[in-house]
């Protein structure tokens, strides 16, 4: 009774008229570009207020060494669990789940993709000898050093960056932590591929429930 309770609300309040979070289903194409374009402008400054946020802590010596290892993974980890929660609260949750889930696992590798690459590009040098070229030479004038000669420069095997043990400790990390995915993901393959009458007892296996 609660659950249809609950099912009506949501079908009601999808149909108020006033309702500030309407469904795209109710909206026209120009409505849901205008929402589009408030989204946007709110993560927009959202973005904008934790960036100088962070920027100010870092001025506060006693918080400056847990700013960047802790302050700012909560920061990006609170929104997408609560847009994962969130989205389960619906009616139709398993798949509303789905999609946050989507959400949030495709914002997770844009963040270990694009700006990792943007970072390198940007921060790319001339490598001599097997290291980077940051620091100008005793004998170069500083009126002819580059770091990237020719400028532009775009060689896969002539330009790159320089990096600390931090960055492979971190790789470690990250590696270690991709065990379980590949468990999960080979146990996933193992069974896709079975009839449906002996997937029941792959699921069995793996999850150690009963039928």
């Amino acid at each position: 009774m609660d659950n249809f309770n609950l099912n009506a609300a949501a079908e009601a309040a999808a149909l108020d008229p006033y309702n500030p979070f309407p469904f795209p289903d109710n909206c026209n194409m120009a409505q849901i570009i205008f929402l589009t374009f408030m989204y946007a402008y709110v993560l927009f400054n959202a973005s904008n207020l934790i960036s100088d946020g962070s920027e100010l802590l870092l001025l506060v010596p006693q918080l400056a060494p847990v700013v960047g290892s802790i302050v700012l993974p909560i920061l990006g980890a609170v929104p997408d669990g609560m847009m994962v929660f969130f989205s389960g609260l619906g009616p139709d949750a398993q798949n509303q789940v789905s999609v946050g889930v989507g959400a949030l696992a495709g914002s997770t590798v844009m963040l270990l993709t694009l700006p990792w690459f943007l970072a390198i590009y940007s921060g790319r040098a001339c490598i001599k000898n097997g290291k980077a070229t940051y620091n100008r030479p005793p004998n170069v004038p500083s009126d002819s050093f580059e770091k990237l000669y020719p400028p532009g420069n775009a060689s896969l095997t002539g330009t790159g960056i320089g990096y600390g043990p931090e960055i492979v400790e971190g790789a470690k990390m990250m590696l270690m932590t991709l065990v379980g995915y590949f468990i999960i993901q080979g146990c996933a393959f193992r069974v896709d591929v079975m009839p449906k009458d002996d997937m029941s007892h792959g699921e069995l296996l793996l999850a150690q429930t009963k039928e």
